[in-house]
């Protein structure tokens, strides 16, 4: 059993220096010009949602702003190696 993509005809005005440009690079990478602008797009469709997840919230903007208080403040740890913390957190 196939599975298919529904594909929707769709058209652009492009610049047509760009097409031009668009159309070398498919050619260069064997592939169509609509494949090789599908997956232009969806890369950066997918790129573009990986940004979205790490936009910094109003709760971790906060948490950000109440660190850099307690930082300023001098309310935070300094230590000078790894095993410094790590004996810290066990002496705890």
């Amino acid at each position: 059993m196939s599975t298919s993509t529904l594909r929707v005809p769709t058209s652009f005005r492009l610049p047509a220096e760009l097409l031009e440009e668009l159309k070398e690079c498919a050619k260069a990478t064997n592939r169509s010009l609509n494949n090789y602008v599908e997956s232009i797009l969806m890369d950066f469709m997918s790129k573009n949602k990986t940004m979205k997840e790490n936009v910094i919230t109003p709760d971790l903007q906060a948490k950000l702003d109440k660190a850099r208080e307690e930082h300023k403040n001098g309310e935070t740890l300094c230590f000078d190696t790894a095993q410094d913390a790590i004996a810290w957190m066990e002496a705890l």
